[in-house]
């Protein structure tokens, strides 16, 4: 709960408290349509148990499962001054278990721990007040223990294991001239739950009405000399576009949802902010699939919605492109926006959606394969990334870390310990042959899965938003290894969700 001083704002982006700060743990989610405003208090970090030495035991000896041993012989695996919050952590066991005994959590110097729990227990989805979908197990998120129930702190938070966990993660916030609550056992997570259960309708407060555009078109094929396009929305006035849905009335193939192409330009501009497939805009980069994420969705026998607030001063033209050669077919759409553009508060700017694809088919360089790199001032929401292997025999791809260079920062401020454990799933082969799709990560779909020596090896799709987003003032480039050390040839792709500041 924030306890400073707040302006309460009705503009175009709806009704939310609104400070110089980020609304941090709880407040974030009940202002998400805030999410375009960018805030110089914040700083996003990632703790997980990577191998420092540069090698691959992230976790199978627990050699960096822990910080320090405190006084108490208990295993330190978090520990920060706040005022911060917790948004995930997670953690994997062999044989789908976790064998570290109790989890405990310590706030604000306190010498007993606040809260405890046997770590199988807490992941199960019925330990108060950590229900389901805040919390699932292995059989859930695929070989991970995930928790998405935000835990803030005020003044010092230290989490500890009672013995030494394997392979772990935590994403959490840190928060200048903010005041927060430290977290209770009685904290009451049911809205959260609610809009969690409630995936593919639009997750924003909005007070303005929102006006609906439909349109039904077809897109030929494309040629040399002609690119099909449809112009979905033309405006000469500002505003703020507040979902995206497009149904295909076919059953388009992989090829076609990566070269189908949603464009999106801004204030009269000649160049697209966004020029991105949309299949991987949607979540998935193998073709359909079914993704129920908080922001984006798509659906093998309904629309795929995006619900990213998007803001335009003067103007937005918004098209879609088909170009693939091959085929065409009918859609339909419907976009809803608000009329004006949102007002600065407290001097905080707002920055404009974007999204970037990347590719490399396949990268075979030994240096990380780069799904983002931005110089500005900003913040990611999330990111879309697809992996085929080259050939069947050429696994072990997901062994790559996944790390993100924020400010010119020499090391990573986030630093994985591999594709299954960063987008919260867990062990190779069990992760691969269960797909999943929860609120804020996924492994939506994977497919020509082959048994290789044991192990099972084929493509995949995954998505992760970040809570809170992930600001830089200077830029940001998130990377990742393909295999360890970059040693595993394999196609990638990817997409990233972000908000900017023109230059």
């Amino acid at each position: 709960m924030i306890r400073a001083a707040i302006l309460w704002s009705t503009g175009v982006l709806g009704v939310f408290a609104f400070a110089h700060a980020q609304p941090a743990g709880l407040d974030f989610y009940e202002n998400l349509a805030s999410l375009p405003y960018l805030f110089s208090n914040v700083e996003s970090h990632y703790l997980s148990s990577y191998d420092r030495s540069g090698g691959n035991d992230d976790g199978f000896r627990g050699t960096y499962s822990e910080l320090y041993v405190d006084e108490n012989g208990e295993h330190v695996i978090f520990e920060e001054t706040g005022p911060g919050c917790i948004y995930n952590f997670w953690f994997t066991g062999t044989s789908r278990e976790l064998h570290w005994g109790k989890l405990r959590f310590y706030f604000d110097g306190e010498q007993a721990p606040r809260f405890e729990s046997q770590g199988s227990e807490l992941f199960t989805g019925q330990k108060e007040p950590f229900s389901y979908p805040l919390a699932a197990h292995a059989f859930i998120s695929s070989g991970g223990f995930s928790c998405s129930a935000p835990i803030p702190f005020s003044r010092h938070l230290k989490v500890t294991t009672e013995k030494r966990a394997g392979f772990y993660n935590i994403y959490y916030q840190l928060y200048k001239g903010l005041a927060l609550e430290s977290w209770t056992p009685q904290q009451d997570y049911s809205r959260l739950i609610a809009l969690f259960e409630r995936c593919g309708r639009d997750p924003k407060k909005l007070a303005e009405k929102v006006h609906v555009v439909r349109s039904d078109f077809s897109l030929g094929p494309a040629s040399r000399e002609n690119t099909p396009e449809q112009e979905l929305l033309l405006l000469d006035h500002g505003g703020v576009i507040q979902h995206l849905k497009i149904n295909p009335l076919f059953a388009p193939d992989t090829y076609s949802l990566n070269h189908l192409f949603l464009q999106i330009f801004y204030d009269g501009d000649v160049k697209p902010a966004v020029d991105v497939p949309i299949g991987p805009f949607f979540g998935s980069g193998l073709g359909e699939a079914n993704v129920r994420s908080l922001f984006v969705g798509m659906s093998t026998s309904d629309s795929y919605y995006c619900y990213l607030p998007m803001p335009f001063r003067r103007g937005i033209r918004v098209v879609m492109q088909n170009r693939n050669h091959a085929t065409g077919g009918k859609f339909s759409c419907q976009i809803g926006y608000s009329t004006g553009f949102p007002k600065e508060q407290n001097e905080v700017p707002i920055g404009y959606f974007g999204a970037t694809y990347n590719a490399a088919w396949p990268i075979v360089e030994t240096e990380d394969y780069v799904l983002f790199d931005h110089r500005g001032v900003g913040a990611v929401i999330g990111q879309v990334m697809t992996v085929e292997p080259v050939k069947p025999d050429r696994k072990r791809w997901w062994e790559g870390d996944m790390r993100i260079y924020i400010d010119g920062e020499a090391k990573p401020r986030f630093h994985g310990t591999g594709h299954e454990d960063e987008y919260q799933g867990g062990w190779s082969t069990f992760w691969l042959t269960n797909p999943y799709s929860l609120p804020l990560f996924g492994e939506p779909k994977t497919e020509t899965l082959i048994d290789v020596f044991g192990q099972v090896n084929g493509s995949t799709t995954v998505y992760r938003f970040w809570p809170g987003k992930i600001h830089f003032s200077k830029a940001i480039t998130i990377s990742t290894e393909h295999g360890n050390n970059n040693d595993t040839p394999a196609n990638y792709s990817s997409l990233v969700y972000y908000y900017y500041l023109p230059e």
